[in-house]
């Protein structure tokens, strides 16, 4: 098999992407050939920096973890991810260079750990310098990339520190408090039936799967049992329980069909992840939350909303003067995806955080 080199750039990988790399590294296998000199290309210059066609699908790599799914989307949704992930690359050379001129350096310690992270991920020391040597690096460079993404990573969090006081939080629940609502929230138990979304022939047997354990189910088998010995997925070590769940942290077509159940009576619905079997074992009615309840949410969007805005103000700023050429036309002329809010991705389910929160 031959492995495409997961080439670096000279462009700015932030320190996530840096372990993006060498994550997507050790599933390669790697093999004499390598991609040829020049086979990863300029995709834009920033002030003469080039930005690599490689970095920029590691960083949409990143924006859209679930890679499997993007054959899924348009592709004007694809194309409007990738123009919001190279703003991003641009972004980050750009805070570089002004952060190195005002004498910025990363913290050895900083560097050390992210450094480590990477060599973990390896089977040994061996492998680690490897696959550095496939990409063109030595450890000494590779220290170099990520001395430069901790640079960015700590001149990012020092404008993404917002004041948000006592008094704003409560201007903000007197103006805006009938929106804080507790959402109608169900408790959930499924048997999930996975589908590969790479191969649609496995559709056939998780819905065949699917539909014999909702059978079973109907004619009295726990539901628990079930669930530990059949669900694919992390909630079967709680007999298929997942809690409560309120509108917005399920995928659409799933969410539709579980706030549509009657309560105690399995049901069978698809979900982005392939089949569900599930039962709604108790429905709660949207509630008033007061200030109190209300105050976290509060803090945490307009902390959130501050540190956009001055994102927004900084971006402009360095973006003032800067020379940013972006040499595919259809991608300079792409609207750029909104990245604010992560959930909101297309293809991206917030059941991942449900699932997260399982284990």
């Amino acid at each position: 098999m031959t492995s495409r080199r997961v080439s670096l750039g000279t462009g700015l990988v932030a320190t996530s992407a840096l372990v993006a790399f060498v994550a997507a590294a050790t599933a390669l296998v790697w093999s004499s050939e390598t991609a040829a000199p020049g086979a990863t290309r300029p995709v834009a210059f920033v002030n003469g920096t080039a930005i690599s066609s490689d970095d920029l699908d590691l960083r949409l790599s990143q924006i859209l973890p679930l890679a499997s799914f993007h054959g899924n989307l348009p592709p004007a949704q694809v194309l409007s991810l990738k123009r919001a992930a190279l703003d991003e690359l641009v972004l980050d050379e750009l805070i570089y260079r002004e952060a190195a001129a005002a004498g910025r350096r990363p913290s050895p310690a900083a560097v050390d750990a992210e450094v480590s992270a990477a060599r973990a991920r390896f089977e040994s020391d061996e492998a680690f310098a490897e696959a550095l040597r496939q990409n063109g690096l030595d450890e000494s460079a590779f220290r170099e990339r990520v001395g430069r993404a901790v640079v960015v990573r700590e001149a990012r969090d020092a404008h993404s520190r917002p004041l948000v006081t006592e008094t704003d939080l409560a201007a903000y629940y007197r103006d805006n408090g009938a929106k804080f609502q507790r959402p109608e929230q169900v408790r959930l138990r499924q048997i999930l039936f996975r589908v590969d979304p790479a191969d649609p022939a496995t559709a056939g047997p998780a819905e065949a799967k699917a539909r014999a354990a909702l059978e079973r189910l109907r004619r009295g088998e726990p539901f628990g049992p079930l669930a530990r010995r059949e669900s694919e997925d992390e909630y079967r070590v709680k007999d298929g329980e997942m809690g409560f769940v309120h509108r917005g942290r399920l995928d659409r077509e799933f969410e539709d069909a579980v706030f549509a159940a009657p309560v105690g009576q399995p049901q069978l619905s698809r979900s982005l992840f392939g089949f569900e079997v599930f039962e709604v074992l108790e429905r709660q009615p949207p509630v008033q939350l007061g200030f109190e309840e209300a105050r976290p949410i509060i803090a945490e969007r307009l902390a959130r909303q501050r540190r956009v805005e001055g994102l927004r103000d900084w971006k402009a700023a360095l973006l003032t003067g800067a020379r940013v050429q972006i040499r595919d036309p259809e991608l300079r002329a792409a609207k750029p995806a909104d990245l604010v809010d992560a959930d909101s991705l297309p293809g991206i389910s917030s059941r991942q955080g449900a699932e997260g929160a399982a284990r």
